[in-house]
């Protein structure tokens, strides 16, 4: 069985599905949550690979996953947990949330930018550097800006797949390698 090809399939139901509820910006959030959460707590997917915990007992989990105590998930993510629990595809779900937040980005055309500075910056510049990387990528962005201050100057801006390091401490190794 080809992962990435189940995953795609199913992620690509799930946002004709949400489409048609208008619900695709929800699903995504929730997706979103989903796929940190397998992030920061790999051992969830060995409890959703056991047999012996209930069919039951996986969804809760990623209804969980999906979204807080405080907040409804949405009816599409419901729907989409209800089949996957019911084919026993649970433990790919990881694969799911991420083939779905890749495909909603494609399709809204959007991407997430990251810019990481020594020291805080004002709400101008990052909408500055937002406006760039808007008009160089052609899409929406996702800005997110961190605060680094081992790079002791200058920045690093990442978005798509390019990265420009303008930071002094690079700067600094170069030098260093070229002496």
């Amino acid at each position: 069985m080809d992962i990435g090809i189940t995953a795609s399939r199913y992620a690509k139901a799930l946002l004709e599905f949400s489409t048609e509820n208008k619900e695709e910006q929800k699903v995504y959030e929730e997706m979103t949550t989903a796929a940190e959460m397998f992030r920061k707590f790999p051992q969830t997917l060995s409890y959703l690979q056991n047999p012996a915990v209930s069919n039951e007992q996986k969804k809760q989990l990623l209804c969980g996953a999906c979204g807080s105590n405080t907040e409804k998930i949405s009816s599409s993510t419901q729907r989409f947990l209800q089949l996957i629990v019911k084919n026993n595809r649970t433990d790919l779900m990881p694969f799911f949330a991420q083939s779905y937040i890749t495909l909603y980005r494609k399709t809204k055309r959007f991407i997430k930018g990251k810019l990481t500075v020594p020291c805080e910056i004002s709400d101008e510049a990052q909408e500055r550097f937002k406006k760039i990387v808007e008009e160089l990528s052609n899409s929406k962005v996702e800005f997110q800006v961190e605060v680094a201050p081992e790079i002791e100057g200058g920045f690093v801006l990442e978005y798509d797949c390019y990265r420009l390091d303008a930071s002094i401490r690079t700067q600094f190794n170069q030098l260093r390698r070229k002496l």
